[in-house]
């Protein structure tokens, strides 16, 4: 693994700053420690300023000069620590915004190509484009499409956009939520497939937004789920399955053969 002089001078920093923490913070603590574990036992401890004057100049003594080089090595290898934790934690962030911007620039080219075994999309996620009013049976048309692709190779549900790939917005839906913002909407969508499929199935999908015309657009990334993802209908379990630009209801023989060779 290779390391930029950046990288390095960015932990480098990090261990300095450690090692005059281990110095000024860890060691006065520790002797905060001593002091309180001496004045439970003894009645005539010093008072705690007297104790820590006493001991904490010591370290500038010559003879003294190994505990003041091992305050210091543990404060170093504490803010070695702490600067590869950030430095890791850094480039993971860098990484997941490159990510995520990557996916929503994805959005107006999956629009202009039309719905496709791995693409579909829905009008709203809840709101009656029709009838104008909430419809909560929407949200199980969400539900099925997302266990179809889950079922089958993944693929992307982009919300806000009607069938001929315009963008309609998702300003209704959010009207609808008790916080009108892009996090509800995305804590919605994991709510239905945590109520109607299983909570498991959850860390399977990521959703993403874009403004396209000036419009939001709502995109939910589906990874194939590690097991077979059911519906309850009627009291019946129901399995879907993505295949062509649509999803599919399988019948019991269906289902099963499909299941045993895909999750074998």
């Amino acid at each position: 693994m290779s390391f930029s002089p950046f990288r390095l001078s960015f932990i480098a920093n990090y261990v300095i700053l450690g090692a005059f923490v281990g110095v000024l913070i860890i060691h006065p603590l520790n002797l905060i420690v001593v002091w309180w574990e001496l004045s439970r036992f003894s009645d005539t401890a010093p008072n705690l300023m007297e104790f820590l004057s006493a001991r904490l100049w010591l370290v500038l003594l010559p003879r003294h000069l190994d505990v003041a080089v091992a305050y210091t090595l543990v404060g170093a290898i504490v803010g070695l620590a702490f600067g590869i934790f950030s430095r890791n934690y850094m480039q993971t962030s860098e990484a997941y915004k490159s990510l995520r911007e990557e996916q929503t620039t994805l959005i107006p080219d999956l629009m202009k190509r039309g719905e496709t075994s791995r693409v579909e999309f829905k009008s709203s996620l809840r709101w009656d484009m029709q009838e104008n009013h909430i419809n909560r049976g929407l949200e199980k048309v969400i539900a099925k499409t997302l266990a179809g692709f889950y079922n089958a190779e993944g693929g992307h549900l982009l919300i806000g956009v009607n069938d001929a790939g315009e963008p309609l917005g998702l300003d209704k839906d959010l009207a609808t939520l008790k916080s009108p913002d892009l996090d509800a909407f995305e804590r919605t969508v994991n709510d239905i497939v945590s109520k109607n499929l299983g909570g498991d199935l959850c860390p399977y999908i990521h959703t993403v937004f874009a403004s396209v015309g000036g419009r939001d657009v709502a995109m939910i990334i589906v990874r194939p789920a590690p097991r077979a993802v059911y519906m309850e209908e009627n009291k019946a379990s129901v399995f879907y399955l993505r295949s062509g630009n649509s999803t599919r209801k399988l019948d019991v023989r269906e289902a099963v053969n499909y299941a045993n060779t895909r999750w074998s």
